[in-house]
């Protein structure tokens, strides 16, 4: 199994600086290649990385932000060579493939018809891509229909995606190996506004990691504070707090299991 990260900037600011790169993630796993939320520079930093776009089996976006979805139509059009091939699934929240009352959606109807398969999930949906299973798991941030996943296959990857804390998060991704953690605000900005602005701080990582023991965790989508004072920073805290192994990650890291 694989994970690599494209980047790992994350929030309005912390994407618009490209302090750090911002083109989410590609696993490999039971024999299948996904990409995972790929926000700005997806294309360009999969394609210095040699990430085999033209074989992806999946395109997975957890919500409609565009961090997390800027590069889908493109790289729908890489993989299915400008819509010659129908080929892949996409897989997402309602928001990023349909649009939801006022949100429109961030993948264009010209793209989604090259695509073989579109598969629109809710909180507690499963999808089988081959011997995977994906779960999606319920969020709370600005986009009322986020999701985060649950990948069940070599390991069980959380990704729990953009959200605060809430009660009952924890029951989602207990059980997970490895587990994904959008990781915004550092301690410093662990102000009651800061927690209510739909986004993990270190306090409310250190609660999530705590209540679902998984046997690693990476931490990712960093906000510009937590990029200024060192996201290792934060990571070796985490780990003393809560005797779970905790590493931030760096752009274009890999991870293999």
């Amino acid at each position: 199994m694989k994970i690599q990260f494209l980047g790992t900037a994350g929030g309005r600011f912390g994407v618009s600086k490209q302090i750090r790169a911002s083109g989410g993630i590609y696993i490999e796993t039971c024999g299948k290649k996904l990409y995972l939320d790929p926000g700005p520079g997806a294309l360009v930093h999969a394609r210095r990385n040699n990430i085999p776009l033209e074989e992806l089996d999946a395109i997975l976006l957890s919500h409609v932000h565009q961090d997390h979805t800027n590069d889908a139509n493109v790289l729908i059009d890489v993989l299915t060579k400008g819509g010659w091939k129908k080929k892949g699934t996409l897989i997402g929240s309602r928001t990023a493939i349909e649009g939801y009352e006022k949100i429109e959606k961030a993948v264009l109807e010209h793209y989604l018809k090259f695509l073989e398969k579109i598969v629109v999930m809710e909180p507690g949906d499963t999808f089988n891509l081959g011997d995977l299973k994906i779960t999606a798991t319920p969020t709370k941030h600005g986009d009322p229909k986020g999701i985060g996943f649950v990948l069940k296959g070599e390991k069980t990857v959380s990704y729990v995606s953009d959200s605060y804390y809430f009660e009952g998060l924890e029951d989602y991704h207990k059980g997970s190996d490895i587990m994904i953690l959008n990781h915004i605000f550092p301690r410093e900005e662990s102000t009651a506004e800061k927690k209510n602005n739909c986004h993990t701080d270190t306090y409310s990582a250190k609660k999530l990691i705590e209540r679902t023991n998984p046997e690693l965790v990476i931490t990712q989508h960093f906000g510009i504070t937590m990029m200024k004072i060192g996201p290792d920073n934060e990571a070796k805290w985490l780990e003393e707090e809560t005797g779970v192994k905790v590493v931030a990650a760096k752009d274009f890291q890999v991870f293999e299991f």
